[in-house]
């Protein structure tokens, strides 16, 4: 009896792509897909709503400071009350969100929208994650996250030439004049969401508080759990570099769009099918990354990635023409996907289920504080040296363009989180298969 039983739980924790899962992944898809659409076109919006180029990098901030604030309180809010509650009410502020944001006729309250889409997507992001990692064995975490992220950022990179092409047709074909151009996508971005809050209704299961599929034992468990030292210490790195990451990231977040358009002429058409064929490319391997660091190990298929990413990162600024530049945008984009998933199965194996939304939701918040200041720092510089050519002494002398500079700051930050993970994060022991 007890050896069917085992048998029994065997056969379930191998089954790896349940329908919930598979939904949540979907709706993961269509989430991202709708927060991307304006991607390749918003700082041109932002100006045409009267903001300088030198205060685009608060609209990023704003959106990562509400993240970064409340990410850690949803996700701990999630291990009491659930996971899909909290999905659902975020999915539904965006809904709301993104049609007032296509209304909106001032950049200061479109400033404020921002810290409510921040809010928003706290309640969704660190709940989702939480919910997958809770669905799943824990031997194919990789493989799992490795197929929630691709199907995350296939949404992702589908939304910039999406809404460029959305902002093209309305503007060249339909003839809304450009102003409106603008402002169509961010309605179809609330129909995304609208989609998207459907899908986790219908199909996502419920895996903590008191409608879940495995009940909490007692109400006061996330107080008083405590992390041994080894895992507290490991913890506390990955805080350090996952702030050196979001800041890192969001130093050329806005930058990219605006260097595509400055040093190149590209249209937001254009920008937006480089950005999604940067991503598409990438995700080619985003899957099979995450499943060969189940057998191999996280950290070497993060430094397998990451390196070759943040060098593309310096090499970037030196690209002659927007081939080349586009080229490069494509490799880097295939960097980070190999090591995206192994990172975010890094940080499943190291927190425990019973605050697994609670530490994902730190893990996001630091992240999210990085991206604040990265935005704002860099819109600045750009500002200050886009049109300036800059020599390396030490290069002989070697010339670069001005607009370049956030590129380089980016990638040594990057450099240095990578090497925080590798030489001080010490990875879990793998458990016997049937665990």
């Amino acid at each position: 009896m007890l050896a069917m039983h085992c048998e029994e739980m065997g056969m379930k924790a191998s089954k790896l792509y349940s329908s919930s899962v598979i939904i949540l992944s979907l709706a993961a898809l269509v989430e991202n897909l709708a927060y991307a659409l304006p991607m390749s076109y918003f700082p041109n919006f932002v100006q045409f709503l009267g903001a300088s180029v030198a205060y685009i990098g608060f609209f990023t901030a704003a959106f990562t400071a509400a993240n970064a604030g409340l990410s850690q309180r949803f996700g701990a809010l999630s291990d009491k009350i659930g996971r899909k509650r909290l999905i659902q009410a975020g999915l539904l502020a965006d809904v709301l969100l993104g049609t007032v944001t296509g209304l909106v006729w001032d950049w200061a309250p479109l400033l404020f929208i921002r810290v409510l889409n921040g809010i928003a997507t706290a309640a969704v992001a660190a709940p989702a994650e939480a919910s997958l990692v809770d669905q799943v064995p824990r031997r194919r975490r990789g493989e799992a996250l490795g197929f929630y992220l691709t199907m995350s950022m296939i949404g992702f990179n589908m939304g910039p030439v999406f809404g460029g092409a959305i902002q093209s047709l309305c503007n060249d074909v339909f003839a809304t004049g450009l102003e409106w151009s603008y402002r169509i996508p961010f309605f179809a971005d609330s129909l995304l969401a609208l989609i998207a809050f459907f899908l986790v209704w219908k199909g996502v299961k419920e895996t903590r508080g008191v409608n879940s599929m495995a009940k909490t034992s007692d109400k006061t468990e996330q107080d008083d759990f405590k992390l041994s030292k080894k895992s507290a210490f490991s913890l506390k790195i990955l805080y350090i570099s996952s702030l050196a990451t979001g800041f890192a990231v969001g130093f050329i977040i806005p930058i990219t769009v605006l260097y595509f358009g400055d040093i190149f002429h590209a249209t937001p058409l254009q920008i937006g099918v480089i950005l999604s064929l940067a991503g598409f490319v990438g995700l080619t391997c985003n899957l099979f990354a995450g499943r060969i660091s189940d057998r191999i190990g996280r950290k070497p298929v993060i430094a397998l990635g990451a390196l070759p990413s943040r060098v593309a990162t310096i090499a970037f600024p030196f690209a002659p023409n927007l081939t080349s530049a586009a080229g490069i945008t494509v490799f880097r984009s295939f960097g980070h996907n190999v090591a995206m998933p192994a990172s975010r199965a890094l940080n499943a194996d190291l927190v425990p289920e019973k605050v697994r939304g609670k530490l994902f939701g730190r893990l996001a918040a630091f992240f999210s504080l990085g991206a604040i200041l990265g935005p704002i720092l860099s819109t600045l510089i750009y500002d200050a040296y886009r049109f300036r050519t800059l020599q390396i002494p030490f290069l002989n002398d070697l010339s670069v363009r001005g607009a370049g500079l956030p590129f380089f700051i980016s990638s040594a930050i990057g450099l240095l989180s990578l090497t925080l993970l590798l030489v001080f994060v010490e990875e879990p022991k793998k458990r016997p298969i049937h665990q």
